[in-house]
């Protein structure tokens, strides 16, 4: 029995489009078991089949070594919603590689099982944090993925907005325009150049300035009820920095840790909308993406 544990992330942080994520304790859990036929279970009935993500991912390795399994049993489950933001379709691409490597014989190389994965999912950001933990930032150059890693400052809490609807990632990409202007990439680099610098040194007194983006959060916001309304309440409350979680809905707030009515607050407030929205404070996980064997 092969067991892959992967933790939720938040990509993007604001200006970081494509680039940022930080991972957090909220799993999904992947278990494999070696059966005489195919089976797939999940929460979630349409995808208790071969069109369930993580087995399309690890049969797709499997077949592109020549590998044929008559059967496997896989259990998948976990508390990351769905389509909400918080990288549940990068824990499916990073578990179905990690365990067709397991059932190739390992052949690949922990870079080799990372690079696979982010060629999977078209871009870094979530599958670098949820495999390596913590806040990360990542790249791809000349067929090579950099990225480095580096700890949240203490005194910070991450508190998500998550609304009971979701959003699907090629919805909120298609969005999104083909085409920047020179002024808006440099308006993201100079605004998440500062960001960083801000968490790095614990700084929180201009991190709602240098959390802004014109990437992509103004092309997104049509897509999520209230969302420049609870952002500014979140600020009006006391909040360090609050953006769009990923591709959305979900809402990322950083707030002061020791700030126990903040949530009431905010809670009060979300219940005047129309939408039914959860508030979920996070942790941050610092290890990635668990692989154990029974």
């Amino acid at each position: 029995m092969l067991k892959i544990k992967v933790p939720a992330s938040s990509a993007n942080l604001g200006p970081g489009f494509d680039v940022l994520a930080l991972s957090f304790k909220l799993y999904n859990e992947f278990i494999f078991e070696d059966c005489d036929e195919i089976i797939i279970e999940s929460p979630y009935e349409e995808f208790s089949n071969e069109n369930n993500l993580v087995y399309k991912v690890f049969n797709q390795i499997l077949t592109e070594n020549n590998k044929i399994i008559k059967g496997i049993k896989i259990s998948t489950g976990g508390d990351i919603p769905l389509s909400r933001g918080l990288g549940s379709s990068a824990t499916c691409i990073l578990a179905g590689v990690i365990a067709a490597n397991h059932y190739l014989g390992d052949i690949m190389t922990e870079e080799e099982i990372y690079r696979k994965a982010v060629e999977l999912e078209g871009h870094c950001d979530n599958i670098t944090s949820q495999y390596f933990g913590g806040l990360t930032m990542s790249l791809v150059e000349d067929d090579n993925i950099f990225y480095k890693k580096f700890a949240m400052p203490k005194g910070i809490k991450c508190t998500a907005l998550i609304p009971d609807y979701t959003l699907e990632t090629r919805r909120a990409r298609a969005v999104l325009p083909k085409k920047i202007l020179l002024e808006d990439a440099t308006y993201n680099l100079s605004h998440a150049l500062l960001m960083i610098k801000s968490l790095e040194d614990g700084d929180f007194t201009n991190l709602k300035y240098f959390l802004k983006d014109k990437l992509h959060q103004n092309y997104r916001a049509p897509l999520v009820n209230n969302f420049h309304d609870i952002i500014n309440k979140a600020y009006e409350l006391g909040a360090y920095g609050s953006f769009l979680s990923g591709a959305g809905p979900t809402i990322m707030v950083f707030r002061d840790e020791n700030d126990d009515k903040f949530n009431k607050k905010l809670v009060s407030y979300l219940n005047t909308l129309k939408d039914n929205w959860t508030i979920l404070d996070l942790e941050i996980d610092n290890n990635g993406t668990i692989i154990s064997q029974e």
